[in-house]
C-alpha cells in the first residue's frame, strides 16, 4: 500500500499512516526463511503464531489471489480486487497445477510487496 499525503488538518489519515507503517515494520520483522518454509510446507491449516499474524496482515487490501481458468486444475496469481464486471488478469506468466504451490506463490508475492514497501520508507 502506498502512503497517502493527508490534507492539511487531516489527523486521522496521519495517525493511520503512522500506525500502518509501524504494523508493516512489525510484520516484516516476523518474516524469516523459516517462516517462508513453514508456509511452503503447509499453506492451509493451523500455523505458528508468527505465520498467522503475517497471513492476517496479507488479507488486507490491496492483495493477491488465485484465478483458475480451468477450475481446480490451473492457477495463476491475480491482483485483487477485480472491478465489478471485470475479467481477472494474471499478473505474471507461471501457471500452477498444484494448489499448494499456487498458494505459496501468492504468499511470496505478498512478501515481496511488503519488503519493497519497507525498503522504500
Amino acid at each position: 500500500m502506498s502512503e497517502m499525503t493527508p490534507p492539511a488538518g487531516d489527523r486521522q489519515l496521519e495517525v493511520f499512516n503512522r500506525f500502518d507503517g509501524d504494523l508493516r515494520a512489525q510484520i516484516n520483522s516476523l518474516i524469516t526463511d523459516e517462516l517462508i518454509e513453514e508456509h511452503r510446507h503447509k499453506p492451509l491449516g493451523q500455523h505458528s503464531d508468527a505465520l498467522e499474524r503475517v497471513l492476517n496482515y496479507f488479507r488486507r487490501p490491496p492483495h493477491f489471489g488465485l484465478y483458475s481458468r480451468v477450475a481446480c486444475h490451473e492457477y495463476q496469481v491475480i491482483a485483487l480486487p477485480v472491478p465489478p464486471g471485470g475479467v481477472p488478469e494474471p499478473i505474471d506468466e507461471p501457471v500452477y497445477y498444484d494448489k499448494t504451490e499456487a498458494l505459496h506463490a501468492v504468499f511470496l508475492r505478498h512478501v515481496d510487496m511488503l519488503r519493497q514497501h519497507a525498503g522504500g520508507e
